[in-house]
């Protein structure tokens, strides 16, 4: 057991894989403005990753898209892998998601394409050391702010990691078998885990549909096309019908709400949405599913399964108490840090 303090640790990006970004709990509380929310995709990964780590509050993490970045590590630190099955590696030797490694000077961290799912999450020990701008250093691209200068990690980038104290570690060697070490109590998701239906509570505006575009939304196959980023998921399927027009005066938008706009294929926004939107919104899909749609990769079909406020409620209730235990697990299990032998 040992009690150790890292300091002046950063890390140098030799490859950024496909789109690396910095993100933390998202800028709450400032959408009155116009200023986007941000934040991770998959919060439940982020959220586990964080406790992996031992962080107590939400800080700085990568989130990365489809390909692993390639990392030098420069100085000590801890890290843990979450989300999607990108195949870590840490100096060429793959290491199990949802461990703590110790990683030293010189230590190349890296893995491949995702096997499945679309976002992983590297976590470190003490947060990414960035500017926080309205509270948080989460990246919003289209902004240009927040992360590292407001946009995605390229070769060559610095970044530098928090300092940060670590009390009462068990060091570990890891022997490189990876089922040794694979924690079933924590593993969440990493992609399709059956095509279950995204539920969805209907909205005040779902008057603005015919009986027969509700019908289709509810009962047809929607494909997640190309024209999928990290602010909506345009979806391609069954026409959603509108009584008269798309067009609403501008109102309030929240993670999982659905666009429809007048060519009547959906749009789901996600993390980087507008603050206002002027399409009629169908409905929204509950907190639940959002960590699952949000690992899906493009061309999966999906389907709405849609549920009552009360339903969605007790949903909710079941999947935050869940989550509140692994996220607890989580936290036991930061106390045993593994290292390559």
């Amino acid at each position: 057991m040992a009690a150790s303090e890292y300091n002046h640790a950063s890390f140098e990006v030799t490859s950024p894989g496909m789109m690396t970004t910095v993100q933390d709990a998202g800028r709450v509380g400032f959408q009155q403005y116009g200023m986007p929310v941000a934040g991770p995709m998959d919060s439940e990964s982020y959220y586990i990753g964080q406790a992996l780590v031992g962080n107590t509050t939400p800080v700085g993490a990568l989130e990365c898209t489809l390909l692993s970045p390639t990392l030098k590590v420069h100085g000590t630190c801890i890290v843990a892998f979450t989300g999607a099955d990108m195949k870590p590696t840490i100096n060429n030797v793959e290491v199990p998601r949802y461990i703590p490694f110790i990683c030293h000077d010189g230590d190349i961290i890296s893995g491949g394409f995702s096997q499945c799912g679309v976002r992983m999450y590297i976590s470190f020990a003490g947060g990414i050391d960035v500017p926080k701008i309205n509270g948080s250093v989460s990246t919003h691209t289209k902004a240009k702010i927040g992360g590292f200068h407001g946009r995605p990690l390229a070769a060559g980038d610095e970044v530098p990691l928090k300092d940060c104290k670590s009390q009462d570690k068990h060091i570990c060697d890891f022997d490189g078998q990876i089922n040794h070490l694979f924690n079933v109590a924590l593993f969440n998701r990493g992609g399709r885990e059956c095509h279950e239906p995204l539920r969805v509570v209907l909205g005040a505006q779902a008057k603005c549909f015919t009986e027969e575009g509700i019908r289709n939304f509810s009962n047809e196959l929607y494909t997640l096309t190309i024209q999928c980023d990290r602010m909506g998921f345009r979806l391609d399927g069954a026409i959603i019908e509108h009584v008269a027009g798309a067009d609403i005066i501008s109102d309030g938008a929240v993670f999982g709400s659905i666009q429809v706009p007048s060519d009547g294929n959906p749009i789901v926004l996600m993390a980087d949405r507008q603050t206002t939107g002027g399409y009629t919104k169908i409905g929204t899909i509950i907190t639940a599913d959002l960590p699952r749609l949000s690992q899906l990769p493009i061309g999966d079909g999906i389907t709405f399964d849609i549920v009552s406020v009360e339903e969605a409620q007790e949903i909710y209730r079941a999947y935050a108490e869940h989550l509140h235990n692994r996220i607890q697990l989580a936290e036991q299990q930061s106390q045993y840090v593994f290292t390559l032998s």
